[in-house]
């Protein structure tokens, strides 16, 4: 009994310092991530409108249509000082998780599609991530109902990714499309 107790109380001593160590690190590091998140994030508004000069973050997003997708974002493409469209950043469930950029020029035509990140499983859902997939989105009217196999190709294999994609797409499109309306 007297060993088991001690042992207990080595193994709480050691669960203390761990934590107070895991505290330490994430406090040390969390500048470093934040900053090469929003380099990420710069770099991918880049990537999906190509053509703007700078980005403006927009406030007062629109809620989310599908109850599962939120909209983590939303900035206005600036070209010579106005606004040439608006680039919707949407976070959601694919097989498991996916952060994507969409932007959506004045015309309401996408400009392109960027993934932040996707946890999908190897194989089949991350799929998402090849040019083959995503780059198919440029140009395409923003308006569509994005259902798989009628207005783009499917990831054959990634049934749950390719809807969770369109659901992502349809939220982005929504919330960049009532933006470029209102203004």
């Amino acid at each position: 009994m007297k060993e088991m107790l001690k042992l207990g109380l080595v193994l709480a001593l050691f669960a203390g310092i761990s934590c107070v160590a895991l505290a330490f690190v994430n406090d040390l590091t969390a500048p470093a991530i934040a900053e090469a998140a929003q380099k990420e994030l710069e770099a991918g508004l880049s990537v999906v409108f190509d053509g703007a000069d700078s980005f403006e973050e927009i406030a007062g997003v629109v809620p989310a249509l599908e109850g599962t997708v939120t909209v983590d974002g939303l900035y206005a493409a600036k070209k010579g000082g106005k606004t040439a469209g608006v680039v919707a950043k949407v976070t959601g469930p694919t097989y498991d998780k996916a952060t994507i950029l969409v932007g959506v020029d004045a015309d309401k035509k996408i400009t392109g599609v960027h993934i932040l990140s996707i946890s999908d499983t190897a194989g089949f859902g991350q799929k998402a991530t090849e040019p083959k997939f995503y780059e198919q989105f440029a140009g395409m009217s923003a308006t569509l109902a994005f259902t798989p196999k009628e207005d783009f190709d499917a990831i054959s294999g990634a049934t749950i990714t390719t809807n969770g994609f369109a659901a992502l797409l349809r939220q982005a499109t929504a919330t960049a499309c009532s933006y470029l309306d209102a203004n």
